[in-house]
């Protein structure tokens, strides 16, 4: 089986978290043994873990394929020992560095689990925004690299420069500056918007441009074109239901966690030295 290296690091991670140290070098995790590789065990945890980072459910086809990819990261990781790679500097400090992206990770998930809105919720959104969901917009975008790029762009825009003159010129995506058709509400998963800019995108007028949006395919301007009713009544569908769910879960989660790190960084004592770094 061929795996990446950022698997393979992923892999010997996994089997460093536990407490107690194997013969072979490598930390011994809790759990159910569901098999073992030499002196390393596979707990039904690993197994867990394994099939998240597949994107997968264990079941009965596929848990075969799981444990033998967990047999091969384990062999691999055994070898790595066995030649002192753990005690290689750069080895143990990516081993740190990802002890602390796995533990913010979990924190993060456990966040946005608990920010699960409630049925009666997802009605009151659709019924405050009703109208928005069978109005349909025309729009041009774009999409700049860096944030001050951005707000220079949006500047030289409210100054009056033409949109598509300087969305052709720059944005790093050319082929959503005419965004086709008329979206609904819900376009947001496809652009990359959070629930609440998609809010403020609908209730711009024909003509106005959007403040910068920050989102993960880079800092976005949008321009409205026009706007249609495309359905007057529009229905709660299960679709609809779907959208309003993950985004309030969403906007719940980044409150929570913007909340928790305000908190965090005003009582954490932080030195930083960028003068210290060399490569």
């Amino acid at each position: 089986m061929k795996i990446s290296g950022k698997y393979l690091l992923a892999g010997v991670f996994i089997f460093t978290l536990g407490c107690n140290q194997a013969p072979a070098g490598l930390e011994q995790p809790k759990g159910k043994v569901v098999g073992t590789v030499n002196n390393d065990r596979l707990t039904v945890p690993q197994v867990d873990y394994a099939a998240e980072q597949l994107r997968a459910e264990v079941n009965q086809q596929n848990l075969p394929k799981i444990l033998d990819r967990m047999v091969t990261v384990s062999l691999l990781a055994q070898e790595a020992v066995r030649r002192g790679m753990l005690k290689d500097e750069k080895v143990l400090s990516g081993l740190a560095w990802m002890e602390r992206m796995y533990l913010a990770s979990e924190l993060a998930g456990q966040i946005a689990e608990s920010a699960e809105p409630a049925p009666g919720e997802v009605l009151e959104y659709f019924q405050q925004h009703k109208s928005e969901f069978g109005t349909g917009l025309k729009m041009q975008l774009m999409v700049l690299p860096d944030s001050s790029y951005a707000e220079q762009t949006l500047a030289e825009l409210k100054a009056g420069a033409d949109f598509l003159r300087l969305a052709r010129e720059r944005s790093m995506d050319t082929s959503v500056i005419n965004v086709p058709g008329y979206p609904t509400r819900g376009v947001a998963l496809s652009l990359g918007w959070s629930l609440a800019d998609e809010e403020m995108i609908f209730s711009l007028k024909p003509g106005e441009i959007s403040p910068v949006l920050t989102t993960q395919m880079g800092y976005q301007i949008v321009k409205v074109v026009e706007k249609k009713t495309l359905n007057e009544n529009p229905a709660l569908n299960e679709m609809i239901q779907m959208y309003i769910s993950e985004g309030l879960k969403e906007q719940r989660r980044r409150q929570v966690l913007d909340s928790l790190l305000t908190s965090l960084r005003s009582r954490a004592k932080v030195v930083l030295k960028p003068e210290e770094y060399r490569r």
